[in-house]
């Protein structure tokens, strides 16, 4: 027989029984379950994320499993400390669920039951125990209302039925193991992009002693090796950024074609920013790491104290103006210029796709094409797609493109390059409506054929005030059409240092006058950091 230890809530019971009776039906194991009170479910009176205290709902099994009181311990992965206690391992983490976050609601509260994310009331109070959570929903929507909330799954889906909260958040994991009734609400299953995953979310962890031969062999019958690796990779980022359960970071690994796909948001600032990044490649744990060491610099608040300003349309707060703000900085992202999609007919977009290969060569390109293509109903994500620099890259990956070569270098030579020796054929390029043609020049002149589709522009924000935040440390230009910002706006410029993000950007600044400029032409957020911290000295 195998005792197994558990929390007394509907979630981990089931939870618990469903394992227990997979692991009798592969080995004829008997089993027995002990219902245990952990400090998470004693402390009912704060937020779980002021408590402070390491494995909230876990110690008293683990306790209880070095004590042999118990046999396994079945755990929600997500909930579990990444590093594994003493004496004690994960004995099978069994096929993942459905990991992504589900938003419940009522129609009371909503503009549209078909749109309930997009129309749910302006000062909507969303209910959600976590960090990562609420400052996801308030970086796509700042006019939404975090607050927190205590209790299991069923009492937090009752709380948003008689109005207690608006709406909740929760893992559709747990709806999904729950059968839980949902009759007279209206849910919707949120994107990964804007609600990345907690590491390990929709997966199971069963803890067991380590020495204990006879249970890891019995609960290796039930281990799922995909969802291992995956889940593992995920707790890497989470531990190799020195964070914990109540860190805002969404973390999620899962196969793809043969290969993996990473997806990683860190969410932070004041107010809230997003950093993203995703990859796809044939090692997991290689994928975490290339994260953990692009975003390890932004840990402990570096840039704390330092005023930085950047040009950013609609004043956006991602990618490296992100960066800048976790890392502690105060940033003014000035919303001098706006983007606007383009009218495309369908026949433009079809022959794009006909094309060997599609290039790009800025996220706004990538989120304006995809979007372009969902309209008509087109799919343009098996296609080979090469872009300039990692954070095209990401954003290609985000939107669902598989087969994505990424471009190091300057610009459009480095991606010339890139289509060159790789042999890639034809190229259809979507593009901004006003845009640097080096690259259509380049490749040109290498004997490729390239296509370009405008599909949005850059217009300039009518009234856009003149006056520079006093006291800025340094100014970010990431495009040129920044630079075109600065210089309409201000009629001028500032005696500021000037950090340029790639070769173009830089290039244009030189040539309307500016003196010392800081370029970036690999744009990482710990050669940003280095560029604020030195460059600004030099």
């Amino acid at each position: 027989m195998i005792v197994y230890g558990s929390r007394g809530s509907d979630l981990a019971l089931t939870q618990t029984r469903w394992v227990a009776e997979r692991v009798k039906a592969e080995t004829g194991e008997d089993y027995r379950i002990e219902v245990m009170v952990t400090t998470g479910d004693k402390i009912q009176d704060r937020p779980l994320a002021g408590i402070g205290v390491k494995g909230l709902f876990t110690k008293e099994l683990e306790d209880a499993l070095r004590d042999g009181s118990i046999d396994a311990a079945v755990h929600s992965l997500k909930d579990l400390p990444v590093e594994d206690p003493a004496g004690i391992t994960l004995g099978a983490v069994p096929a993942r669920v459905d990991p992504r976050d589900v938003l419940v609601t009522r129609t009371d509260v909503l503009g549209d039951t078909a749109q309930p994310w997009r129309t749910l009331r302006s000062g909507a109070t969303i209910g959600t125990s976590s960090p990562r959570r609420s400052l996801a929903a308030t970086t796509a929507r700042a006019d939404l209302l975090p607050s927190d909330i205590r209790g299991n799954v069923p009492t937090r889906v009752d709380k948003a039925r008689r109005a207690d909260y608006d709406a909740v958040l929760l893992a559709a994991a747990g709806l999904e193991r729950l059968d839980q009734d949902l009759s007279g609400l209206v849910t919707e299953t949120l994107p990964v992009r804007s609600f990345t995953p907690a590491p390990g979310q929709g997966a199971l962890g069963v803890q067991c002693r380590a020495g204990d031969e006879r249970v890891r062999s019995a609960l290796q019958k039930i281990h799922d090796e995909v969802t291992a690796r995956c889940v593992a990779a995920e707790r890497s980022v989470l531990l190799g950024l020195g964070g914990g359960c109540s860190m805002p970071l969404g973390v999620l690994v899962d196969p793809v074609q043969g290969r993996y796909r990473i997806r990683a948001a860190l969410f932070g600032g004041d107010p809230n920013a997003a950093l993203r990044e995703a990859a796809i490649g044939t090692d997991p744990a290689e994928l975490a790491a290339n994260i953990v060491s692009r975003w390890r610099s932004l840990m402990g608040t570096p840039l704390q104290g330092r005023q930085i300003g950047t040009i950013r349309p609609d004043g956006e707060r991602t990618g490296l103006t992100a960066a800048l703000a976790i890392a502690g900085a105060g940033v003014t992202s000035l919303a001098w210029t706006r983007a606007e999609a383009l009218a495309v007919e369908r026949d433009e977009l079809e022959a794009v796709i006909s094309r060997d290969t599609l290039a790009f060569t800025s996220t706004r390109a990538v989120r304006h094409f995809v979007a372009a293509c969902d309209a008509y109903g087109l799919s343009p994500l098996d296609h080979q797609a090469v872009a300039v620099g990692a954070t095209t890259a990401t954003e290609l990956v985000q939107c669902g493109f598989v087969n994505v070569t990424a471009a190091s270098g300057r610009g459009g030579e480095a991606l010339a390059k890139l289509c060159d020796e790789a042999g890639l054929g034809s190229i259809g390029m979507p593009c901004a409506q006003k845009r640097h043609a080096g690259f259509e020049r380049l490749a040109s002149d290498r004997g490729a054929d390239v296509l370009a589709l405008p599909v949005y522009r850059l217009l300039e924000v009518a009234g856009a005030e003149a006056e520079i935040p006093s006291e800025l440390d340094a100014f970010v230009y990431t495009s040129p059409s920044a630079v075109e910002a600065w210089l309409r706006v201000t009629r001028g410029r500032a005696n500021v240092r000037a950090i340029a993000i790639g070769s173009t950007t830089c290039d244009s600044l030189r040539s309307n006058g500016f003196g010392t400029i800081v370029s970036l032409s690999r744009p990482t957020p710990s050669a940003l950091i280095e560029a604020v911290l030195d460059g600004i000295s030099a």
